[in-house]
């Protein structure tokens, strides 16, 4: 019977003689792991680094505040705070990276004729003048040159050149 304010007696099993030392086993065992799991599910976090540390990629102030304290300030004292000045730092650096090119591209441009097609000032012109009357890329008409296919093979497989001489204009008679 249960009655309030007293102890209640835990129900007993009662194993046979060689039930009790294999079960005792298994349950010491299974009651050992329950409690570490459950332990360490209440005590762990995973600490991925995933989490947003130090000011933000917009704020240029702060970041700018943040890079000078990595050129002229004291050393940093712990790995965030470095991580820190060095990710504020990596944007100015960036920007300054790529306006040196940039300029360096604008002065001291390619030669090749590739750049002086399809560099960035003539995109504008590029782009209308596909539109415009420039000729067609393909033939509308046969081209006014003639060969003679077989004086060709012959001479190929005989002499193994193609060397022609040039033949001198003939003179117009004179009366």
């Amino acid at each position: 019977s249960q009655h309030r304010g007293g102890s209640r007696s835990a129900p007993v099993f009662r194993l046979t003689e060689t039930q009790g030392p294999a079960l005792a086993g298994m349950f010491s065992r299974s009651i050992a792991v329950a409690r570490r799991s459950t332990l360490a599910s209440a005590v762990a976090k995973r600490g991925l680094g995933g989490a947003a540390r130090g000011y933000d990629v917009y704020d240029p102030s702060k970041n700018l505040a943040v890079a000078r304290s990595w050129l002229t300030g004291p050393p940093a004292l712990s790995y965030s705070v470095y991580k820190a000045q060095c990710e504020a730092l990596r944007l100015f650096v960036f920007a300054g990276v790529t306006l040196y090119l940039t300029v360096d591209l604008i002065r001291n441009p390619p030669r090749s004729s590739y750049w002086m097609n399809w560099r960035p000032d003539r995109v504008v012109m590029n782009f209308v003048s596909g539109f415009g009357s420039d000729p067609s890329p393909f033939l509308k008409e046969k081209l006014p040159y003639e060969t003679n296919v077989l004086q060709t093979y012959v001479e190929l497989s005989t002499t193994r050149s193609c060397y022609r001489p040039i033949k001198e204009p003939e003179a117009d008679e004179e009366e």
